[in-house]
C-alpha cells in the first residue's frame, strides 16, 4: 500500500469532486477502492462531507481476493449481491480505484475462471447507464510494482504522473475538445502525416465524436458515457471501417496488456491491415491477433489526445497533449460498427493531423 500526500490529496478530490463530477449538496458519492488505493479514498470523504454529500466507501482486499480465487470462491467473486445493486441505484456519483492493482496474476488463471470472476462487469456498467451515475475510472488503482514490471516503468514516475495529469483542470481540456470534435463531426477525409514515412489515409462515417475532458455532463449521460478515465483527455471517433489507404510508424510505445510493444509499423491497403511489423515485442500483438476473428484488420479509430501532463503513462499513450492514435479491430464500444472484440493501436508524436486538408494538429501541437 502507497501512502499519498495530503496535500495532493486534497487537491484530486477537489478537481475531480467539483469539476470532473460536478456534486452537490445531498448527493449519494460512492467510492469503491481496492488495498493499494485506500489512502487515496480518504480525501474524497472528506471532500464530499465538506461539499454536503454523502459519501459511502465500498473495499476490496487484494490478498483476500487472489486468495479466495485460487481456494475456488469463484461464485462469490464474480457475482454482485442486492445490497450493492441497491446502493449502485441510488449513486449520484461515483469514484472507483479500479482493481487489482497487481492484474499481471491473471495471466496464472485459466480463462473460464477469469472469465466468471468478472462476469459481473457487463451488468454493473448496464446498472450504472440506467441509474444515470455520474462516474471516474481512476487509473491509479491499477498500478503496483507488478505492474511497472510488466510495463518496463518505473512505478514512482508513473504514479506521479497519473496524479500530476489527475489535477489538470477539465475546463481547459473541454475548450480544446470541442475545437478538435467539431472538425472531426463535420469532416469527411483524414490525413496522418510525420516526416517518419508515416501518411495514412483514413475516411470518417458521421459516428459520434466521443470527447473525454474530465468533466461528465448531461450530454455525456445522454450518450450513454457516464463513466469516464481519470486521468482525461482525448477526442476520437470510429472510422470508417471499408477504408483505409498508408502507412503509419509508431515513435511512441504501445502498452498492449502482454506489455510494451515498440517501433510499430502498420500498413493498410483497401481497407485492411496488409502487412505489420515491431522493433520490439511484436508477440503481444501477433498472438492475440492471430487469434482473432473477422474484423480484425479493419481501421477502427482515430484519436487526438488533450492532457498535457502525460508523457509516459502506460495505456494513456493516446491522452498525451497532440498525440495520434490509430486503431484496428472492432470500434463498436466507440461507435462503430465492428462487433469484432479484438483491438490495437499505435501512437505518434510530433505528427500532422489534418480533416478535409484543414490541420487539426501540426507537429504534436493543436492547431
Amino acid at each position: 500500500m502507497y501512502e499519498s500526500s495530503s496535500d495532493v490529496g486534497e487537491r484530486m478530490a477537489r478537481t475531480i469532486l467539483h469539476d470532473s463530477l460536478r456534486v452537490r449538496p445531498g448527493e449519494n458519492v460512492t467510492i469503491e477502492s481496492w488495498s493499494e488505493s485506500l489512502p487515496w479514498t480518504k480525501p474524497f470523504v472528506a471532500e464530499a462531507r465538506r461539499i454536503g454529500a454523502r459519501p459511502m466507501v465500498l473495499y476490496e482486499d487484494e490478498e483476500l481476493f487472489w486468495k479466495g480465487l485460487s481456494s475456488g470462491q469463484i461464485g462469490s467473486l464474480g457475482t454482485v449481491g442486492d445490497h450493492e445493486w441497491a446502493a449502485l441505484a441510488k449513486t449520484d456519483a461515483y469514484v472507483f480505484f479500479f482493481g487489482p492493482s497487481e492484474w499481471p496474476r491473471f495471466d496464472e488463471v485459466p480463462q473460464r475462471i477469469f472469465r466468471r470472476a468478472t462476469g459481473y462487469n457487463q451488468e454493473w456498467y448496464r446498472r450504472a447507464a440506467r441509474a444515470k451515475l455520474r462516474g471516474v475510472r481512476m487509473y491509479l488503482g491499477r498500478t503496483s510494482q507488478k505492474g511497472a514490471d510488466r510495463f518496463g516503468v518505473d512505478l514512482g514516475t508513473w504514479r506521479d504522473e497519473l496524479v500530476k495529469a489527475s489535477l489538470v483542470p477539465p475546463g481547459t481540456m473541454s475548450r480544446a475538445g470541442k475545437k478538435v470534435a467539431n472538425q472531426l463531426r463535420h469532416g469527411k477525409r483524414v490525413e496522418v502525416t510525420h516526416p517518419n514515412g508515416t501518411h495514412l489515409e483514413l475516411r470518417l462515417k458521421r459516428y459520434p465524436v466521443q470527447v473525454d475532458d474530465g468533466i461528465v455532463d448531461a450530454d455525456d449521460i445522454k450518450a450513454g458515457q457516464n463513466l469516464l478515465w481519470m486521468p482525461s483527455g482525448v477526442v476520437g471517433v470510429a472510422l470508417d471501417e471499408s477504408f483505409g489507404e498508408g502507412t503509419v510508424l509508431a515513435n511512441r510505445s504501445s502498452y498492449l496488456e502482454g506489455g510494451a510493444v515498440e517501433g510499430g509499423r502498420w500498413t493498410v491497403r483497401d481497407g485492411r491491415l496488409a502487412s505489420y511489423s515491431y522493433d520490439r515485442g511484436a508477440e503481444r500483438f501477433e498472438k492475440p491477433y492471430g487469434e482473432a476473428p473477422k474484423g480484425r484488420d479493419r481501421p477502427a479509430y482515430v484519436s487526438v489526445g488533450l492532457n498535457p501532463e502525460i508523457s509516459m503513462s502506460p495505456q494513456m499513450e493516446d491522452q498525451e497533449l497532440g498525440a495520434i492514435s490509430i486503431r484496428i479491430g472492432g470500434n463498436r464500444g466507440v461507435g462503430g460498427s465492428n462487433a469484432c472484440p479484438f483491438m490495437s493501436w499505435l501512437a505518434l508524436r510530433g505528427a500532422n493531423l489534418s480533416v478535409d486538408g484543414r490541420p487539426v494538429v501540426r507537429e504534436g501541437k493543436l492547431a
